[in-house]
């Protein structure tokens, strides 16, 4: 737990947008330890992001475990990726660009390397974890299936696709961003609501409200 919180405001309290590791790369790279940089940032996107989603995704095919909580922490991991590859990737400084030097490698060229796993995550994440889980959990009635679908494509597309847009972490990381909240996060909602299973029945229940 021994992170940099940051101050004790509404928004960082609300969007851990001050939030960070509080490890310093400087003396490590100094010292030569390249790789053992690279190591410390693949442990929180590997292990603290893409592991917890996998985790999720196997507790997720025992039947009991198919709870609300695991399939929100299970988005909150495969969407934390998101954040990084490829929203965070194509910039000078951050987990990504300290990724890049450790492996001795240009951000451009660790761009495809780590955005297809983070595309990967997301298919599985739309179309292998949530389907099953959609009707029992979020299907059965019309107004909990729209809020559902929304806070899904919010939080995947919106509030962790919108780390370009903060951090100063420059334009590029901006405009993915940017493109994030305006393409993907009403697509990611609309899937939802009219692709998955029990978009028929959520159809039929408007039309019967109407």
């Amino acid at each position: 737990m021994a992170l940099h919180y940051g101050r004790l405001t509404v928004a960082n309290v609300l969007f851990q947008s001050e939030i960070d590791e509080d490890v310093n790369y400087t003396p490590i790279f100094a010292g030569h330890h390249d790789a053992s940089a690279a190591l410390i940032v693949l442990a929180g996107l590997f292990l603290g992001n893409a592991c917890l989603y996998g985790l999720c995704v196997l507790l997720a095919g025992i039947a009991r475990c198919r709870t609300r909580f695991l399939f929100w922490l299970g988005l909150m991991g495969a969407a934390n990726v998101w954040s990084y590859a490829p929203i965070r990737t194509l910039t000078t400084h951050g987990d990504m660009a300290y990724l890049a030097q450790g492996l001795h490698l240009s951000v451009w060229v660790l761009l495809p390397i780590v955005t297809l796993p983070s595309l990967l995550i997301s298919y599985s994440f739309f179309f292998g974890f949530l389907p099953p889980l959609w009707t029992s959990l979020f299907g059965n009635r019309a107004t909990q299936a729209v809020f559902s679908a929304g806070m899904i494509g919010f939080l995947y597309f919106g509030f962790f696709g919108g780390a370009g847009l903060f951090g100063n972490y420059g334009p590029i990381p901006a405009l993915v961003s940017a493109a994030s909240w305006l393409l993907l996060l009403p697509c990611s909602i609309v899937y939802c609501l009219l692709s998955l299973p029990g978009a028929l029945s959520t159809r039929a229940t408007f039309h019967t409200s109407a």
